[in-house]
């Protein structure tokens, strides 16, 4: 009987991880450097050494690239586990300037991916995802204001719904592609102006 099954798979497995790798890491510098419109399937394969039909047997499209970037974005910034920290914070100044934090981190690492994913929005497979990820921002800032307001730490007069509204305009990768790449702002420069902004317009002045 025959043993050598097992190891022709792991081995056809691991082939396609390589193949995945390699093709994920050409269309991330092909996307940076000319942009997701202006880049062509063959293109891509031709960078990534592949065949085109290699390819959209991997991930069926462009979009599907960037679709399996944007999985990849939050496990590189540890988003889980920073979101874990955040509610365990007893501080909720503290919590407002990690959770600013966590997201001006996934920003920065991901700004490329991240304009690559605005110009494929149109993408049904991508318009999913990032409204997944919009809802999962807003469930987490509804659990921050929740407590906000508990702590009695809302600025006088904020309901915890409008706080959550203003916390989750101000932390929309729009505003940072904004202000780093057409006002010339560094990262380092928005997450101090975010943070601020956030709390004055959130928080009690913490005295």
């Amino acid at each position: 009987m025959s043993t050598d099954r097992p190891y022709h798979s792991t081995l056809r497995d691991d082939q396609a991880r390589q193949t995945r790798l390699k093709i994920r890491s050409s269309a991330r510098e092909l996307f940076r450097n000319r942009g997701f419109a202006a880049t062509t399937i063959n293109e891509l394969a031709r960078a990534a050494g592949v065949s085109p039909a290699t390819l959209y047997a991997t991930f069926e499209s462009k979009a599907g690239i960037v679709v399996a970037m944007l999985e990849d974005l939050e496990e590189g910034v540890d988003l889980g586990r920073r979101i874990k920290e955040i509610t365990r914070e007893a501080d909720p100044y503290e919590q407002l300037r990690m959770f600013i934090s966590v997201h001006c981190d996934l920003f920065t690492n991901g700004s490329d991916i991240l304009r690559a994913a605005m110009q494929a929005i149109e993408a049904p497979e991508v318009a999913a995802l990032a409204e997944q990820g919009d809802t999962h921002r807003r469930e987490a800032i509804d659990v921050l204001t929740a407590n906000w307001n508990q702590a009695r730490v809302l600025r006088s007069g904020l309901s915890p719904k409008i706080a959550a509204d203003r916390l989750w305009l101000l932390t929309t990768v729009e505003g940072y592609l904004n202000a780093v790449d057409r006002l010339g702002w560094t990262p380092r420069e928005y997450e101090e102006w975010l943070a601020a902004i956030a709390e004055t317009e959130i928080l009690e002045p913490n005295r």
